[in-house]
Order: structure tokens, then C-alpha cells, then sequence
């Protein structure tokens, strides 16, 4: 079965804009950009059924200091800053919970039914397991540029990186992306190829 894998590069998608009027109030940045920290929770790893409690946190943390925002960066840029700061805080908390439960119940996880697996499901799985194997630097680079479709100037702002680390970091990790796709094709093709020869 093929899994139709998100292209990269495309340029297709919106990105933030510096001339946008910044929301005021709760309210209006939970309306304007719930969506865009939902994606970059999940995308940072954070697993489906966990999503809604640390979205529930990020907002706590922006309902705290949005007085201190000045407009000076995108909103995108400072909820993406708040976001990664409050998904740090979770992992940490996670970790020493799992090594609780690991003294009180050594019993591994039931593994997933594949067969309950969709096509999207799975292209969403493929993406998933290539970010988990990138180092993190380059991760964060390729999500933010990538997925969220923020411009390189903009992703080096918001991590902390010189421009042309900003770039180089995006250009390897497209680089492992494309040759994670081509192992992925080839693997799909296989099949196909040994049944031909039946």
C-alpha cells in the first residue's frame, strides 16, 4: 500500500504577516491562532491525546503575559517561544512520571492496530517518525519552516540562530526528508516488482 507523503518546499503555504493588526485580548488570539499552536504541539512530538492539555497550558502561560507583548515579533514568533517553553516543562514532567510508573507497572504498552491505520494516518505516522529522528536543531528549523511555513529570517529569530545556521540546518534536513521518502518509495515498490515477476 503507498502512503502519500506531504511535499516540502512548496511555498504554498500562508505565512504570518508583519502588517496584520496584533489581537488585544484572549479571546481574540485563541480565534486567530488555536490552530497554529495545535500544529506546533503535535508537531513537536507531543502525542494526539495529550495535545488538548498542553494547548490548555500554553494558553494559561498567554493569558499571564500577553501584557508583554510588544509587537516587536510576529505573534506567531512569541506564541511559538511560549509554546516551546511549556512543551519543554511537559516533557520533563512525562519523563519522571514514566519513570514512576515504570517502578510500579514494568508492563509495556499494547502496540497500535496497524490494520486501523489510514492512508492519511499514515503519511501523518511517516512524517511524525522522520522528525523523531532528526537531532533537534534541525527539527526545529524544518518544522517552523516547513510545516508552519515561516519564513527562514523569521525561524532564526525565533530559535536564537544566526541566518545562514538557519538555512544550512533547513537545507540538511530537506536533504534527510527527500532520502526518507525515496527509502519509503522503494520500500512500497518491492511488492509490486516481486508480484510482476509471479
Amino acid at each position: 500500500m503507498s502512503v502519500r507523503v506531504p511535499e516540502v518546499g512548496s511555498g504554498s503555504r500562508a505565512r504570518s504577516s508583519s502588517h496584520e493588526t496584533p489581537p488585544q485580548t484572549l479571546q481574540e488570539v485563541y480565534a486567530r491562532y488555536s490552530g497554529f499552536v495545535w500544529r506546533t504541539v503535535r508537531r513537536m512530538g507531543i502525542p494526539e491525546a495529550a495535545v488538548e492539555d498542553v494547548m490548555h497550558e500554553v494558553f494559561l502561560v498567554v493569558h499571564r503575559r500577553l501584557g508583554e507583548f510588544d509587537g516587536r515579533v510576529a505573534m506567531t514568533t512569541w506564541l511559538y517561544q511560549q509554546t516551546r517553553g511549556v512543551v519543554s516543562n511537559h516533557r520533563r514532567r512525562h519523563r519522571r512520571e514514566q519513570r514512576r510508573l515504570a517502578l510500579v507497572d514494568p508492563k509495556p504498552a499494547p502496540a497500535p492496530d496497524p490494520e486501523a491505520e489510514t492512508r492519511r494516518g499514515q503519511a501523518a505516522d511517516f512524517v511524525r517518525a522522520f522528525l523523531e529522528e532528526l537531532d533537534e536543531d534541525k527539527r526545529e528549523v524544518f518544522v517552523l519552516a516547513e510545516l508552519e511555513g515561516l519564513p527562514v529570517p523569521e525561524v532564526a529569530q525565533v530559535t536564537g540562530l544566526k541566518l545562514n545556521t538557519a538555512y544550512s540546518r533547513l537545507r540538511l534536513a530537506r536533504e534527510r526528508f527527500q532520502r526518507a521518502v525515496h527509502r519509503l518509495r522503494a520500500a512500497d515498490a518491492r511488492p509490486s516488482s516481486r508480484s510482476r515477476s509471479a
